[in-house]
């Protein structure tokens, strides 16, 4: 760089570890999340303008729409070329648009999702195309088309290493795809992800300040959304009694309180089997295997608890479906449905609420760990809470419930289930 702007003058402290991790090659993907003018989006572009430089490789920035793309992800990599004062190596060119470094040709492409010809057909006789960058993916209604742009980037073998970028602020709903898959405890390990906020800006106005703190006083969940980032959902948090971590084969030898349910399923939904352990003296519930899959037949899981051992206690199921009680029964498998009753599914909902743990192991299972983590309490079509979890993605907190029956209080005949 002509001038000699230290990196480190530009790079903010909380963005040290990204840096570090764009450096290696154990990562594909780069997820940078969080709340409003937490610097994520500058972070990307002067770490590409920087990799533009110092790499002979092109790059491809998009957002949904390609009518934002001038005002979001150009303008942004124009500054971060000042920034580092070293504008004057690159051509900053509205039509096509691009960014050309000039010393050797090779550029940053743009293009919005809603124009696919223009990814589909990159190509560069002289410089590879080996790193994307998705501004705002929030934006995506779901994951399917954010797929079919990367293919379009990671499609063979170079000697340079692929690089994904993701930018976005976190959607309010825990259940949005984005919050589902970058909050999870199972994300992958190829997947680095940073999540910052406006206190991580050393460089943010003090009239945002003002702004900032204003809201904060008079609208503290719009506050978390807004400006941390959190997908706070309907703005209470279901169980925050969950206790993610490992539990180990010594500890399962111990636990001598098996408790098991099903949840049968329909059409898309999957069956669903928990075994847990419940520990009453100290309120803890222990989810230690699962079995849940779509368009698994009674047989073929009757098989499957039998393999595994699991027909040593008995199961407590959905009594919707009597004849798959039935059926597990000719099977060999000790089964009995479930009681249910007025106000039973808020009743277990809280049940489980209360307790003082749910531990999951989110290697044995996966699925419940995901679900556990993602679950939100419905709203009325005025955004008002209920007092009732949404009935959807909900399979083995049905099966807890279930399985958790004998556990549970019935004062004034109500039973927890549903």
């Amino acid at each position: 760089m002509k001038k000699n702007v230290k990196l480190s003058n530009v790079v903010l402290p909380a963005f040290k570890d990204f840096w570090k991790a764009t450096k290696s090659d154990e990562y594909l993907y780069f997820v940078l999340k969080g709340g409003r003018s937490s610097g994520k989006s500058a972070q990307i572009a002067i770490n590409r303008i920087v990799a533009t430089m110092r790499h002979p490789v092109n790059g491809l920035a998009v957002r949904r729409y390609a009518k934002y793309l001038r005002e979001s992800v150009f303008t942004q990599l124009e500054w971060a070329a000042k920034m580092l004062e070293v504008d004057e190596y690159f051509k900053f060119q509205t039509s096509p648009m691009q960014v050309i470094y000039e010393p050797r040709g090779n550029k940053i492409l743009f293009a919005g999702a809603d124009d696919p010809k223009r990814i589909k057909s990159l190509a560069s006789a002289e410089y590879p195309y080996t790193w994307l960058w998705i501004e705002e993916l929030a934006e995506f209604k779901t994951e399917d088309k954010i797929e079919t742009i990367e293919d379009s980037i990671v499609r063979e073998e170079i000697k340079f290493d692929y690089k994904v970028f993701y930018s976005y602020n976190p959607p309010r709903r825990k259940g949005n795809w984005c919050n589902k898959k970058f909050n999870s405890v199972t994300l992958d390990d190829i997947y680095f992800v940073h999540h910052t906020d406006y206190r991580d800006n050393p460089m943010i106005s003090g009239k945002t300040m003002q702004k900032i703190q204003l809201l904060k006083e008079n609208n503290e969940h719009k506050y978390r959304h807004t400006w941390l980032g959190e997908p706070i959902g309907s703005g209470i948090v279901p169980f925050d009694n969950l206790e993610f971590r490992e539990i180990t084969d010594d500890e399962i030898k111990r636990f001598d309180n098996i408790r098991q349910g099903i949840d049968w399923g329909y059409g898309a939904d999957p069956f669903c089997f928990l075994r847990l352990h419940y520990d009453k003296k100290r309120k803890r519930l222990y989810i230690l295997d699962e079995k849940m899959e779509i368009k698994l037949s009674n047989r073929e899981a009757a098989r499957w608890i039998k393999n595994k051992g699991y027909n040593d206690h008995q199961i407590i199921a959905d009594s919707e479906e009597p004849k798959s009680i039935d059926e597990m029964k000719q099977y060999g498998i000790k089964i009995k449905g479930a009681k249910k009753g007025p106000g039973s599914v808020e009743y277990g909902e809280k049940w489980l609420d209360d307790l003082n743990a749910i531990v999951i192991d989110p290697n044995r299972t996966p699925k419940t760990a995901n679900e556990y983590e993602n679950i939100d309490y419905q709203t009325d079509r005025d955004g008002n809470i209920k007092n009732k979890l949404e009935d959807k993605n909900n399979h083995s907190i049905d099966t807890t419930r279930y399985a958790c029956e004998d556990d549970m209080s019935t004062k004034q005949g109500v039973t927890f289930l549903k």
